[in-house]
């Protein structure tokens, strides 16, 4: 689960690279310093560094400099006593950062006895966490950025450090493009009196930009004959975009005659009519009698202006897809709101989710879903218009942005049109696949905020999946208004056991075979102190939503056991206890050490305690939760799973699983006496749970017909309001057979 720092990082971190990649994109070599200051500033204030800086690397010495540093105030600089430093210092991150690995230490402190060189490397300079990044160019280790926590330890994600490496290419290709000017401008000035032997291309102009000579090379490079371009314009070979930006600069030269003017990246028609990139230098030798003209150099740059755009590209698309990723679907969704400014259009944002992607994964496996992805993909931009933008979100989400719509109902019908494509089967590993998906759709206004209109869409698309996948919602104010009370909920639950408002009640569980109470289940309450009673089924979703389950899933448990221990020390037949379990609570090892830990603290024997899982959530993590329950059952505590029939669990699954109890959803004992399809559906559940030596618990038993029903096909355990509503446990004490407790004198 991603937390909220994490998230709010890589959203920050994604508004940050497009601002870099378009200052890159226009920075002349002369400003890359500033711009790299610039960039490290950005990103150690945003991230809340002490620390951020560049190293070059010089591989004929085998040194290394410190070249470029920001530091946080009252930081002490280091970039003066960090200049020729033996590359060899940093001998163990060398093979990582030519793996295009990031090198990551949240705690120098805490660097094992086999890295003490780099612990006694780091600590000494203050640093307490750092991260390095490679700067690496066609396979060569040009330096690294790195970002030193000093005054506290810093974690990064690792979305964030995929990040961060964009930005590294990013400031890598500027040093690449400073590199090749300052080769091409020393090559330049040494062999300015033989421009004849060149080979790069070579024209001298006259004051007119008209073409006076050529040099040889020139047809190698450009294709043009030797004097069939003579007497023509250079300007004339420029392409359009770049005309404007070339006369300047040439303009700029012959105001210093002399002087070596950079005339930035520009794009010149090759004989063959395509398109080259160069970079070149002009200086203005009109006054030299040998040359008598302006003299340009320009150096073919194509390969590179690929790589970087290809680059850029990367950095703005998903790699599997190649849609736009979020960062370019927040960029172009900014500039759609701000169009409608001047437009009476309206915008529609189209957050679109698979339904149960997992089970392709699971079943199929991971390349087989990556392919479903990039089916869902094709057939999503074919519906859509050339203006409109398909973005892959993340995972198995997809949004949409329609731009230019005359009415808010063209954008339902544009999503609409995007649930079409989920009619025909998809051909997944040579056979058939029917998927499905569910979508949200938010029509936006000038004055909406990008991040909301995303997390309205995402709403509106999770309520099309509570109301049965495979259709579209609306955002609406019901729904914003439930937005609304979910984050209220969400921070006043986070308090709510330290504040008593959290409590458990017990619902007893009877044994048919003699109609006495064998357990009970644990069920927990919150009653808010404004709302009142808030129902399990809205709350607990929120704890999981923000990362609360667990400690409240703890204290559950906590309390159960020490109950259990109570009751039990007052029977001579010990109870068992049930506790519900949450998917988010399946992590290996933790889980297992934390429910050993209880056990023995409140002296329970483990055979006790049951734990309930539904049959959905165990399918939303399989192989983890397989885990997870082996874990358990080590220890002896039993398993259930709860609302079995509901879930998409195959029997082959089920027999690999450590379960020992099987609860029958009360969906199925409602119609018991009047459904003989009921009927048939827990007959079958209760024949295989015995088939498999497991015990069988119907829920939700509210009449004398469906108990006596129960009874008939062989049920072993029921529960519900009929025998028993749950209850605090100081009201129990009659249905255990409890005596009064006896206060301690």
């Amino acid at each position: 689960m991603v937390h909220d720092r994490d998230l709010n990082e890589l959203l920050g971190l994604l508004e940050l690279i497009p601002e870099i990649l378009r200052a890159f994109g226009d920075l002349d070599t002369a400003d890359l310093d500033a711009g790299i200051h610039d960039v490290l500033r950005r990103v150690g204030r945003f991230a809340d560094v002490d620390r951020s800086y560049l190293f070059t690397l010089d591989d004929a010495d085998g040194v290394m400099d410190n070249t470029h540093e920001w530091c946080a105030p009252g930081i002490e600089p280091q970039i003066d006593e960090l200049q020729r430093i033996p590359i060899e210092l940093i001998a163990w991150w060398l093979p990582r950062f030519r793996a295009e690995q990031v090198v990551h230490i949240p705690s120098v402190e805490d660097l094992p006895d086999e890295r003490r060189e780099e612990r006694d490397l780091l600590l000494p300079q203050g640093i307490r966490s750092l991260i390095a990044v490679p700067l690496l160019s066609s396979g060569r280790l040009v330096g690294f950025l790195g970002f030193d926590a000093v005054r506290r330890q810093r974690t990064w994600s690792d979305g964030a450090r995929m990040l961060l490496r964009a930005v590294a290419d990013v400031i890598c290709g500027g040093l690449m493009r400073r590199e090749a000017y300052e080769a091409l401008a020393r090559r330049e000035e040494r062999f300015r009196a033989l421009v004849r032997h060149s080979s790069d291309a070579i024209m001298i102009l006259d004051g007119s930009f008209e073409l006076i000579e050529l040099g040889p090379s020139i047809a190698g490079v450009l294709g043009w004959g030797d004097r069939t371009r003579l007497g023509t314009s250079y300007l004339d070979a420029v392409q359009q975009e770049d005309v404007g930006r070339v006369r300047r600069a040439l303009e700029h030269a012959t105001d210093l005659p002399g002087s070596d003017v950079r005339i930035s990246d520009h794009r010149l028609r090759h004989a063959d009519g395509s398109w080259r990139w160069f970079l070149a230098t002009a200086v203005d030798l009109r006054d030299d009698p040998v040359i008598g003209g302006i003299v340009i150099n320009a150096h073919e740059i194509t390969s590179r202006r690929i790589v970087e755009e290809a680059l850029q590209h990367q950095a703005l698309h998903d790699p599997l897809t190649d849609l736009p990723n979020r960062g370019l679907l927040l960029d172009r969704l900014e500039h759609a709101l701000a169009r409608t400014e001047r437009s009476r259009d309206t915008v529609g944002v189209v957050f679109l989710d698979l339904d149960r992607f997992k089970l392709i994964n699971d079943s199929l496996g991971h390349g087989t879903g990556d392919e479903l992805l990039v089916q869902v993909a094709h057939r999503l931009a074919a519906v859509t218009r050339p203006r409109d933008t398909v973005a892959r979100f993340g995972g198995d989400e997809f949004v949409v942005l329609l731009e230019d719509l005359p009415r808010s109902d063209a954008a339902v019908e544009g999503a609409a049109r995007l649930l079409t494509v989920f009619e025909r089967p998809f051909v997944l590993e040579g056979r058939d696949h029917v998927v499905t998906a569910s979508a949200g759709v938010v029509v936006a206004s000038a004055d909406s905020d990008a991040d909301a209109i995303l997390r309205d869409a995402d709403a509106a698309m999770y309520r099309a999946k509570d109301r049965g996948r495979a259709r579209l919602e609306r955002f609406d104010q019901v729904l914003r208004d439930q937005l609304v009370r979910r984050v209220e909920l969400a921070r006043d639950l986070r308090d709510s056991v330290q504040r008593g408002q959290v409590t458990l009640e017990y619902q007893p569980l009877f044994d048919l075979h003699d109609d006495t109470v064998t357990g009970l289940e644990a069920l927990l309450r919150w009653e808010h102190p404004v709302l009142g009673d808030i129902s399990p089924t809205e709350f607990i979703p929120v704890a999981e939503e923000h990362g609360l389950i667990v400690s409240l899933g703890r204290f559950v448990l906590d309390s159960a056991l020490a109950q259990l221990r109570c009751w039990n020390e007052r029977r001579q037949v010990p109870l068992r206890i049930a506790v519900n379990l949450s998917v988010h609570q399946l992590v290996p090892g933790e889980l297992p050490q934390m429910v050993g830990a209880l056990l023995e603290r409140h002296q329970v024997a483990p055979e006790l305690l049951c734990l309930e899982l539904t049959e959905s959530a165990l399918m939303e993590q399989p192989a983890a939760g397989r885990a997870v329950l082996a874990e358990l059952r080590t220890l002896g505590v039993r398993i259930a799973i709860d609302d079995f029939g509901t879930g998409y669990s195959s029997l082959a699954y089920l027999r690999e699983l450590p379960v020992t109890t099987l609860k029958i959803d009360r969906s199925f004992v409602t119609g018991l006496g009047s459904d003989e399809r009921d009927s048939r559906v827990i007959a079958a559940i209760i024949g295989l749970s015995h088939e498999f030596a497991m015990t069988t618990v119907a829920e939700g038993v509210e009449t004398e017909r469906q108990l006596a029903e129960l009874r008939r096909l062989g049920c072993d355990v029921v529960q519900g309001f009929l025998l028993h509503e749950p209850a605090p446990a100081g009201a129990l004490d009659a249905t255990l057979g409890l005596a009064p407790a006896v206060a301690a004198s």
